[in-house]
């Protein structure tokens, strides 16, 4: 099997190391180049993620009392929901007070009720997009195993377990944007909160999207397949795309499935000669700082071939 290396029509690490772009460069170092938490230059690019756009960008408009905005989920997509989901997919400290504080405000909101959010939780299922993602981000944060976190976990199970992750927002149908973040986010608690329920909840999900090709996106939509679905977008906020649903089977560890394979190769013919991909920031305009979203885009796909195609030292 070839490594991900050989994979790769040119050598994309320069660019993605480049000193102006910390977030990148320190999950680059990380996650691509396997650099100890000890080791000087990632130590160094961490320090700098946290006082560079677009993180200080975000914690820089954080309220005293953790929130932004003074709501919840609206504005989009700078407001409390938003602005946690960017910080992690950002790769913020998680250990950061400023992100802790975030995640233990909205906790405390949806425990009291005060983040407004009825017109999810006063039906009995449907927009798993939006739990999922809560349950992500305040995992991240160190919040995986709190009691106020189970309500949203089962929730997701519930939703899964009883209909498929069908959304009024979808028609009623099952829905891949639900199910795809609903995977992303089970796959990312702890262990010790990641019971057989949550397991088998995970397993399903998985079942759901490799039980159609997702490089094609017919999975069932009453307005018909997204125009984002076959583009390459970083960030995005409910939606998904092919490169999400791949992110979504890595972080549950389903790269391998043979039924992943159509989408790998489709990931991979997008490259160009550099061996970078383009990407895309849809909702740029309304978010509170601007990134390279091709940088991002590939440190994704990179890392995705990594997992699936690991070179002989990785497979040791």
């Amino acid at each position: 099997m070839s490594s991900w290396r050989a994979l790769l029509r040119g050598d994309p690490l320069p660019w993605l190391l480049e000193k102006r772009d910390p977030a990148v460069r320190s999950l680059t170092l990380r996650h691509l180049l396997d650099r100890s938490p000890r080791d000087t230059e990632l130590r160094e690019a961490q320090t700098r993620v946290m006082a560079s756009p677009p993180i200080s960008t975000i914690l820089r408009r954080q309220n005293a009392d953790g929130g932004w905005n003074g709501a919840h989920y609206s504005p989009k997509y700078t407001s409390s929901h938003w602005s946690m989901l960017l910080l992690v997919e950002y790769g913020a400290d998680p250990s950061d007070g400023r992100v802790r504080l975030g995640a233990r405000r909205i906790l405390e909101q949806l425990a009291d009720g005060s983040a407004g959010m009825g017109w999810v939780f006063d039906k009995d299922h449907g927009a798993s997009c939006y739990t999922a993602n809560v349950v992500r981000y305040v995992s991240a944060a160190g919040y995986g195993t709190d009691a106020r976190l189970e309500p949203l976990v089962q929730r997701l199970v519930h939703d899964a377990k009883k209909f498929d992750a069908a959304c009024w927002i979808n028609g009623e149908l099952p829905c891949s944007w639900g199910y795809a973040r609903l995977v992303w986010a089970l796959s990312a608690l702890p262990e010790t909160a990641r019971t057989r329920e949550v397991e088998r909840t995970i397993r399903r999900g998985v079942e759901f999207l490799l039980s159609y090709r997702p490089e094609r996106g017919d999975y069932p939509a009453t307005t018909g397949q997204s125009y984002l679905w076959r583009q390459l977008s970083f960030p995005l906020f409910y939606q998904a795309d092919v490169l999400f649903v791949l992110r979504a089977l890595d972080a549950a560890e389903s790269l391998d499935d043979p039924r992943a394979q159509s989408s790998i190769a489709w990931l991979l013919a997008r490259q160009d000669e550099r061996g970078r991909w383009g990407g895309r920031a849809p909702y740029a305009a309304r978010m509170p700082s601007r990134i390279d979203a091709s940088k991002w885009v590939t440190l994704q796909a990179i890392t995705l071939l990594k997992h699936a195609f690991p070179g002989p030292a990785e497979r040791a």
